[in-house]
């Protein structure tokens, strides 16, 4: 077999893989809905997560920022500047969701991500031009690329896909209105997948920039923390899996995502008691599993430790917790870094 049909093969393996855990989220999701799984939902989601797919690194495949994009992000950036700008083309939107996947962060955070913040608060986008991007970035292949594999540029594309997912959830969410209720479905499905699979951590690469996968996840979850149409159940399922998947990270979070976190368990804590009660079991029975574990003797015990103890940190320095959720926080002090 020669490498191309290899990588071939391989990435359809992986996109097989996929398929399988988002059926497996699904399902417990479904069962979650149901009424039939509240307090095992946590070791549920465990068990999920120690048996994730982990494949061999492939080549990253980048996109080519000598296409003509950055001439195109300093048009876009001029006319914006000089309020002449009231729409791009179709072919113009997706270049652009092409090149989130850039290395440069030129290109990628200060060139893409801005001038998508910029078009939303010009009403640059039409309702259509909104839904295609939504649908560009919740592809698989966007999504998901080399998700299964050791940290790699991939991370990038995924990362910033997410990061331009909460943009265009906030502007739905005040007003544009523009995603249906079957897309919405997809989001959460896709969002689900994507944490249960998503293991790299890095905050700033570098000279290629940001890559901040968890905090960008904490920027989505938020903006479906404040939606009016998703269900309590989903919003659940939803914090229930980040601080399942929080516990099984073994690579620093060291860039300030703890804070973003806390902010995002503080937008819904404080929605309703119902998801007050269920992260405080949620986090006791994270407790309990410290507890029965003996001294951590690897740099990846000792890693995971240290992440939830910067978790609990920015959960302490917030003053907007119920008091109910700020006593057993406060009891935990021993695992203070």
């Amino acid at each position: 077999m020669n490498a191309s049909k290899k990588g071939l093969t391989i990435m359809a393996d992986e996109l097989k893989q996929i398929d399988d855990v988002r059926e497996q989220l699904q399902d417990l999701r479904k069962q979650v809905q149901a009424g039939s799984v509240y307090q095992s939902l946590a070791p549920k989601l465990t068990a999920l997560l120690e048996a994730l797919p982990q494949n061999d690194a492939q080549p990253v495949t980048l996109p080519d920022d000598d296409d003509g994009i950055v001439e195109l992000l300093t048009s876009l950036r001029e006319q914006m500047q000089a309020a002449t700008l009231d729409m791009i083309t179709d072919k113009q939107l997706l270049k652009l969701i092409n090149h989130l996947g850039s290395p440069s962060s030129d290109i990628r955070d200060y060139g893409v991500y801005y001038f998508f913040n910029d078009a939303l608060q010009q009403q640059v986008l039409t309702d259509d031009q909104m839904r295609l991007a939504m649908n560009a970035l919740l592809q698989d292949k966007v999504l998901f690329s080399h998700i299964t594999e050791p940290e790699n540029d991939g991370v990038f594309g995924r990362s910033f896909a997410v990061m331009i997912l909460s943009v265009l959830a906030y502007a739905d969410r005040v007003g544009y209105q523009f995603m249906s209720a079957e897309m919405s479905e997809r989001l959460v499905v896709q969002l689900m997948t994507y944490m249960a699979l998503e293991n790299d951590t890095r905050g700033f690469v570098g000279e290629k920039g940001w890559a901040h996968a968890y905090t960008h996840i904490g920027n989505l979850l938020d903006e479906l923390a404040d939606s009016k149409t998703l269900a309590r159940a989903d919003k659940i399922f939803l914090m229930d899996e980040l601080l399942v998947k929080y516990q099984h990270l073994s690579s620093p979070l060291i860039f300030g995502e703890d804070r973003r976190l806390a902010a995002y368990l503080a937008t819904l804590i404080n929605t309703n008691d119902l998801y007050a009660q269920a992260f405080l079991q949620t986090w006791r029975q994270w407790r309990v599993q410290l507890r029965q574990m003996n001294q951590p003797q690897t740099e990846g015990e000792w890693t995971k430790l240290f992440n939830r103890s910067r978790l609990l940190s920015s959960l302490l320095l917030r003053d907007d917790l119920p008091s109910e959720v700020t006593t057993v926080l406060l009891a935990e002090s021993d695992f203070m870094a």
